[in-house]
Order: structure tokens, then sequence, then C-alpha cells
């Protein structure tokens, strides 16, 4: 086996990846419609959000869609329309974005975490029900990476407890659990179109759901240019200019018209885009399988479509034993692994002083109740959690590249180099 390239021997990836015609093809519609919107000077309202909203509920399956300007009002918006008294609780992922919970704070409520399953590092089913009280009104579920949580226990726990499901599927445009795709598995789905997902439009969101009520809480609360859209329950605030500013719940989530555009471009390449990146991925997964220390990335039985945000490679340290994953990492970048990174995906949540700070948080006053009355979070409560930390490997998704196989050959190499000459990473 030759040298590692980390001790003065060459690099297992000499070969550049070639971007994928897809994403140029993408591109020039991109700036051919932003420009036709400048032109036109829809440059705040155009009738491409509503081409978006009408596409995307077709696309995944849901009755409503409204548009956001970014990820994090969608989740805001679906606490806020379940969400029905101070301290009401939220059954959530610890392994997930921070941005995936303070909204269930800014709502009122009070996040309550569950362990993830260690192979898929989705919120364990088997967890949630011990967590459910009397004040739980919803179990938040992230899918985790791209790839979709185990939906048929979680929502068979929810309907016996008469509890709303909401997806935070802001890294699975696309996925599919069991061929229907994510965002119409539970009660509300939350996409985040932020410019590192799936599909992007720069800074945006799109907020699902087949309940008429979910959809017209999440007007009230951030769109108070559509109350004539609410229903005969509202009838009193249409067309009464002085009493809408009072109804609206004083936010304004508004997408950009420009977002939209670049988003409804984004989704007619989309599955196109998710297939290429997953014949790179398989290629790479079912490579690592073959070489000891490092396993692919798990997919379940249920998965039927997938693609990923973040490419987590497994590695057994078990097999590596005394050597740390940082220095494996950094014989990987080395060989030339691309984007090879030092963070695994998300450090749990209650690792983090934004939960615990109870005297000192900035937000202390708005966050009051939820400072005051939150359990205590232990991270020794959260062992799955805490492991993917020190097992886990990013490396670069494949996206938007050509299938190339001498490429990911050379990929692999850089990865069978680092498992033969383990002794030498020492």
């Amino acid at each position: 086996m030759p040298e590692l390239a980390i001790n003065g021997g060459k690099k297992a990836v000499r070969k550049k990846p070639k971007k994928s015609g897809l994403f140029d093809e993408m591109l020039k519609e991109q700036e051919t419609l932003v420009l036709q919107l400048l032109r036109k000077r829809e440059t705040s309202q155009s009738p491409c959000v509503k081409e978006l909203e009408e596409r995307w509920a077709d696309y995944v399956g849901a009755k409503y869609c409204l548009a956001m300007n970014n990820g994090t009002a969608t989740l805001h918006s679906a606490f806020f329309s379940v969400i029905e008294e101070p301290g009401d609780e939220i059954i959530t992922s610890v392994h997930t974005w921070h941005l995936g919970v303070t909204p269930i704070i800014c709502a009122g409520g009070i996040p309550i975490f569950c362990d993830i399953d260690p192979l898929s590092l989705n919120i364990n089913p088997s967890e949630i029900e011990e967590k459910i009280t009397s004040r739980t009104k919803a179990i938040c579920v992230t899918h985790c990476y791209g790839h979709p949580a185990d939906m048929d226990r979680i929502n068979e726990i929810a309907e016996k407890h008469n509890l709303a499901v909401i997806e935070d599927a802001s890294h699975s445009h696309g996925c599919e659990y069991k061929g229907r795709k994510t965002g119409s598995l539970g009660d509300i789905g939350c996409f985040s179109l932020q410019g590192s997902k799936l599909m992007t439009g720069g800074e945006a969101g799109l907020f699902t759901t087949n309940s008429k009520n979910y959809y017209q809480q999440a007007i009230i609360l951030g769109h108070y240019e559509r109350f004539s859209c609410l229903s005969s329950t509202y009838d009193r605030y249409k067309g009464n200019a002085e009493t809408i500013p009072f109804m609206n719940a004083g936010f304004k989530y508004r997408i950009h018209p420009f977002a939209a555009a670049m988003a409804l471009v984004e989704l007619k390449y989309l599955d196109e885009r998710n297939a290429l990146q997953m014949k790179n991925c398989w290629y790479i997964n079912n490579g690592l399988d073959r070489i000891e220390g490092f396993a692919g990335a798990y997919v379940a039985p249920y998965v039927t479509r997938l693609g990923w945000l973040n490419f987590l490679i497994r590695c057994d340290l078990g097999y590596f034993k005394e050597i740390p994953r940082a220095r494996i990492i950094e014989a990987l970048r080395a060989e030339g692994v691309e984007a090879a990174s030092g963070r695994p995906g998300y450090i749990p949540l209650v690792r983090q002083n934004l939960l615990n700070d109870r005297e000192n948080h900035p937000a202390r006053v708005l966050w009051y109740h939820f400072l005051k009355n939150h359990p205590e979070y232990k991270i020794q409560d959260y062992p799955a959690a805490e492991k993917v930390l020190f097992e886990r490997i990013s490396i670069n998704p494949l996206r938007d590249i050509e299938f190339d196989q001498e490429y990911l050959e050379q990929i692999l190499d850089a990865f069978r180099k680092v498992s033969k000459n383990k002794k030498d990473l020492k």
C-alpha cells in the first residue's frame, strides 16, 4: 500500500470532478427569470410566488403551501399553529439545528428532547411515548441529512395521544418514505430553501399542510396581506383596513420574488439532480462497505427516494483503536478527499448554553417562561447522539458533479490507504 500523503506520499485523489451540465442549465434559467422580474419591477410581490406554492403543494402531495422568507419562519409558523398555552411541550430530537428548536421557545413552548436512532440519526420513536405529558401538543421530527424518519411508528404514537406531527423537512426535498414525499407525512411540513439545501431560493422556506386551520394560523402569524384568504371564521376582519394590522401576530414572513423564481427553476431539476447525486453516493457507499474501518451512510429499507444534504461516513473507532477521529480526517484531507470535515453534523443541543443558561442568556426577557420552567437537560440522557460526535466523518456530498468512476475510485483509494496504513497515523 502506497505511503500516506500526510507522511509525504502522493495524494490518492488527483482528478478534479466535472460540474454537472444540469447545474449550468439551471443557473442560466434562474438568471433569465430573476432578470425578468427585475425588469418588470416585481421585486416585492409577484405571481411567481403563487406559482411556486401551487407547484410545490402538487409535488409534495399537500393541499396547502405557504411560501416564506426562510425555513425558520416555517417552523415558527408550525409551532405557533399547535401551541395553545405558554408551557405547552413539543417533543423533538436532540440531534438537529438549534434554529429547529428556538422557534418552539419563541412560540411559548418548551422543547422536550429524545435521543436518536444510532443508524438513521433521526428521532428514536421508542423514546417518544415516555416523554408525553398532559402538556404535549406535537412531535417534531427532522429528516436528518435527507434520510426520512420512521414515520409510521411516529404517526401511530401521535394518533394514539392526539398529537400533531410536524416535519422539519429542510434536508429532504424530494426524498420519499414508502413512496410518499417528506412534507406530506405529518400534519405540517417545513422546508428551508437556504443556499446549501437540496433545493434552494438563496433564502426562503415552504410550509405545507392539509389542514385549513394550520394554513390560516400561519397566515395570521406572518402574512397580513393574505387575510382575504381566511375563511368565514375571520370574515369580520376582511376589508377592515384598521383591524387587519392588529390581527397580524407581528411578524412579516413574505418570500422575496427572486427566491421564488430561483426555487421554481430548482424544482424543475430537483429529481434529476438528486438522482445524479445518489448515483455517485451509492458507488462510494458500496465501495466503503468493503474497506475495513469504514462503512457507507445508512439507508433504512423504508426509504424509496433519497438525496443527501450531508454525506456522513461511519468510522469504526474500534478498528482504529486509539487514533483520534481528527487524525483520520486529517489524513483523508491530505489524500484529497474534498471537504472531509471535523464537524460530523449536529452537536447535541443539550450541550449548548442556549438551553441551559437560565440567568445570563441575552434572550432571558423574551424567553422568560422557558428559562424559568424548562426541565434540566443532561447530556448523559442522550448517549446515541453523543456517540455520533465521535464516529461520523462528513465528506463532500457529491452533488452537481458528473458520474466519473475514475474520480470516485480515487476517493475510495484514499479510504483504503488510511485503513491499511492506520499504524502510521499514531
